[in-house]
């Protein structure tokens, strides 16, 4: 029988196409739910929800379930190329997926070239397979045009392409405007209305000069890291790559302070401006927006396709720019010169006014944390991050323009005392002195403004209540055998910590059977269990002691399991990673599986109550701090007390001294000295001690100020010197455990695509260091000198053996990876061995993701891979 005629006309007659082509089609929308998943702008920290939602995917694979975000038509011709490796060369088969997909979805011939491509839709073979399968032309598929619904979906689809295929300048400039463009502008004019509009506009200058360069030294450390080059790294992630566990829990706490105290800010301004343009009160606004939050949580909808925040930006930054030209129109030049600085002209010192001026125009700048997402996006587009560096800056710098102007026109309009007196935002008296206009066009920027702000602080502390708080999952996951692994590790960033792969190999006397793979101590270990129902691995715990030090809990509950697959629930604390590739099996699929899994899920109703208990749960945990803030809110309502200037203020001078002052400087020097790569832009100035110096005690210097002059609340003044404290010295602890210490990379690369053609790298200190490098073939080996070796073939390597030069390097960081079309990085399965000194460690690199960081004790440093 030929490739052609795998499947018999008998076949179709029981309908074994149609099932095989709905596995196909199930495993298409899956991938390209993963990809449209993955693409979405993520308010996170860490990687932990991305973990969950993949198991979110895996789950839904293993149960045979739609994926939990489902794909449009729109988004499987824009990922085409992305799942075409899936599809056979059976033309039968791709006609049959064909059919699966016209009986599913609804498109016209002309707007799916994508696809048409991937399952060869213009070829003759799969027009004929087709009129033979079906009796019918495959023509027919395509739908003679599209309802005004569909026409607009697919010309928003072209739209959002468009502005996700812009110049990776442009992107990244773009992007740094939409996810860095601040509520608190709302409140500028409010803040700064005791000091006038001229004396602001220049502060605003010299605070978004200094703003540049902190975010340049952010882009430029991201840009320095192989994580976010070709991984999905996030920010809290890069932070302990670079200034370890102190430097990530301190930023971690930050944030969490600066976004909670966002989420107020949104709530008061929201309620409060919309109360005054409705006559509606502000407690009642306050619980509409929580309750309508809540429904967006509950429907997962709080992330934002680069498209969507770009576009809704666009409506942002218009309506700005809507509203000062209005605003310009009623210009007065009494308020337009109005100064009142201390001691000019004999002013006193008035703490107040600087508390207001200062932490507002501070929460100005809140896009530092966003550089990362930005990162994402751009940095596969333009390794070298020259874009990424340059666009947060221009990108910064329009800002600043847009701030400015907003001042001038504002301020200049409106008296200072008729804005220093409000509670809002200065849209209302705005209103007041323009006319209903504003109040319409008022009514949709904050809308949006605060919306997005709302929905981006909401997300980020939803994540870090899940961080800060972790309740296990129990995923249900169907493991083929031999060709997925599941990886866990303790929630631990320190070096020591275990790494478990679990692997299934089949049935053994009617049982299923488990390797256990653990990393531990500088050892691996390899083991088999036979798990018939339940396994715990406290039963390892006789035989691997040190495990009883971390929180390994794990157990392993079997639901089914034949030769070819073990469809297992695992309950653990430990983070847990899928590595491997899932497969249907196409050749044989029957109903058979589907009636098992109708069996399963009738036998197993406690533990789904169980589970969904535990979902509850886990909901209830990640909202309690957007309750805490509705809560806060309706209080400060209902006693008169809101303020949403204030609350910036707090927000700017706690939060944003640290996250956008102080922890950029701190690693753009850790990352220059521990950098895996070197950008296409590199300013030397950036590392002058008296910028770096200059910059840190700034931002130090106005917590310390703040806590000893301008506050004067006793929380507020401890909270302030606090920080700056614990600023100051965790910086000191930081430097003392090797943050700024230089460390040498190992890096082996594979590229995909360009035929396994794969390279060693060195670098130590952040540059290219030389090191004897000997390279073992089957038919001899090959000496080096050099910082990179090139290998066409990684295949035909048996082992690589580096002598490393170590002169002030405290670290070794041993990274290997396989990088596809997309720049998306995998973990490239690798054995390790180092000696140095009298100290031998042995590594398996596929259960720590491809990286390892260990301590350098001895000068004298020997390297060992071998492949697998």
């Amino acid at each position: 029988m030929t490739d052609d005629e795998l499947i018999s006309r008998e076949e179709v007659l029981a309908g074994l196409p149609a099932r095989r082509a709905n596995t196909l089609l199930f495993l298409i929308e899956n991938r390209t739910a993963q990809i449209v998943a993955r693409s979405r702008v993520e308010f996170s920290l860490t990687e932990q929800a991305t973990h969950e939602r993949d198991m979110a995917f895996l789950e839904a694979f293993a149960l045979g379930n739609a994926p939990p975000l489902h794909p449009t038509i729109q988004h499987l011709e824009c990922h085409a190329g992305n799942w075409a490796s899936l599809v056979p060369s059976n033309p039968r088969l791709k006609a049959a997926i064909a059919h699966a997909l016209s009986q599913k979805y609804t498109f016209t011939y002309q707007v799916v070239p994508n696809i048409r491509a991937a399952l060869g839709l213009d070829e003759k073979a799969i027009q004929m397979a087709y009129s033979r399968l079906y009796r019918t032309q495959l023509a027919k598929i395509f739908a003679p045009k599209l309802s005004f619904m569909e026409q607009l979906r697919w010309t928003l689809s072209a739209i959002a392409q468009k502005l996700e295929s812009l110049p990776p300048f442009w992107l990244a400039s773009l992007l740094t405007v939409a996810l860095g463009l601040p509520q608190a502008f709302l409140a500028l004019p409010i803040a700064v209305a005791n000091i006038g509009p001229l004396p602001t506009v220049a502060f605003l200058m010299i605070i978004g000069i200094i703003n540049i360069f902190t975010m340049v030294c952010m882009a430029e450390a991201i840009g320095r890291s192989g994580d976010f080059r070709y991984g999905n790294a996030f920010i809290k992630q890069l932070v302990s790559n670079y200034l370890g566990n102190i430097g990530s829990s301190i930023l971690s706490v930050a944030v969490g302070i600066r976004v909670f105290l966002i989420a107020l800010a949104c709530y008061i301004g929201l309620s409060v401006t919309m109360a005054n343009f409705t006559q509606i009160s502000a407690a009642l606004w306050a619980a509409v927006l929580f309750c309508v939050g809540l429904y967006l949580l509950l429907r997962k909808s709080l992330n934002f396709t680069v498209g969507v925040m770009l576009f809704l930006a666009a409506i942002n930054v218009s309506l700005l720019l809507m509203l000062s030209l209005l605003a310009l129109g009623h210009i007065q030049l009494d308020n337009l010169l109005y100064v009142n600085l201390p001691f000019l002209k004999g002013e006193a010192f008035q703490p107040l006014m600087l508390q207001h001026f200062l932490g507002v125009s501070l929460m100005l700048y809140f896009g530092h944390i966003y550089v990362g997402e930005c990162a994402k996006l751009v940095l596969p587009r333009d390794p070298s991050a020259s874009s990424l560096i340059w666009g947060t800056a221009v990108g910064t710098a329009i800002l600043t323009v847009l701030f400015c102007l907003w001042v001038i026109a504002v301020n200049g309009a409106i008296s200072p005392q008729l804005l220093s007196g409000q509670s809002g935002t200065a849209l209302d008296p705005l209103a007041v002195q323009i006319g209903p206009i504003v109040k319409v066009l008022g009514a949709i920027l904050v809308t949006l403004l605060l919306g997005m702000a709302w929905l981006r602080s909401s997300s980020l502390l939803l994540n870090l209540a899940r961080e800060w708080f972790p309740v296990p999952p129990q995923p249900l996951l169907m493991l083929p055998r031999q060709q997925g692994t599941v990886i866990l590790h303790p929630r631990s960033n320190s070096n020591d910590v275990p790494y478990i792969g679990l692997t299934y190999l089949g049935m053994e006397v009617d049982q299923p059977k488990f390797r256990l793979d653990i990393q531990l101590k500088g050892n691996i270990h390899h083991l088999e269990i036979v798990a018939a129902q339940r396994w715990d691995i406290k039963e390892l715990f006789p035989q691997l002691r040190e495990l009883r030090k971390w929180d390994t809990s794990l157990t392993l509950e079997v639901r089914s399991a034949h030769q070819d697959a073990a469809c297992i629930r695992i309950t653990s604390a430990m983070v847990l990673v899928y590595e491997g590739a899932l497969k249907a099996d196409v050749s044989n699929a029957t109903p058979v599986q589907n009636a098992q899994i109708s069996k399963l899920n009738i036998k197993t109703k406690t533990q789904r109550l169980w589970t969904n208990l535990l979902s509850q749960r886990r909901l209830l945990v990640s909202i309690s701090p957007l309750v805490l803030v509705f809560l806060l809110t309706e209080w400060l309502c209902l006693a008169g007390t809101q303020s949403f200037s204030n609350i910036l203020a707090f927000a700017g001078v706690l939060g944003n001294t640290i996250v956008g002052g102080i922890f950029p400087v701190l690693m753009l020097i850790s990352s220059r000295r521990k950098g895996e790569l070197v950008p296409g832009v590199v300013f030397q100035l950036l590392n002058h001690p008296v910028l770096i110096v200059g910059t840190y005690s700034l931002f130090l210097g106005i917590l310390f100020f703040h806590g000893l002059f301008i506050w004067q609340n006793p929380v507020a003044r401890f909270s302030a010197l606090g920080i700056a404290l614990l600023s100051l010295i965790a910086t000191f602890v930081m430097k003392h455990y090797g943050a700024f210490a230089s460390r040498v990379v190992v890096e082996l690369r594979e590229e995909q695509q360009r035929e396994g053609h794969s390279v060693f790298k060195i670098t130590a200190g952040g540059r290219p260091q030389m090191a004897e490098i000997r390279l073992g073939y089957v038919d001899g080996e090959q000496h080096y000198q050099a910082s990179t070796v090139e290998i066409p073939s990684l295949e035909s390597l048996k082992y690589a053996i580096f002598h490393l030069p170590i002169k002030r390097e405290k670290e070794l960081r041993v990274w290997t990876h396989r990088n596809n079309s997309q720049l998306e990085s995998k973990s490239l399965p690798a054995f390790v061995e180092l000696e140095n000194g009298n100290k031998k460690m042995q590594f398996d690199l596929k259960l720590s993701s491809g990286r390892v960081l260990l301590p350098i004790t001895n000068n004298n440093c020997l390297l060992k891979f071998t492949f697998p």
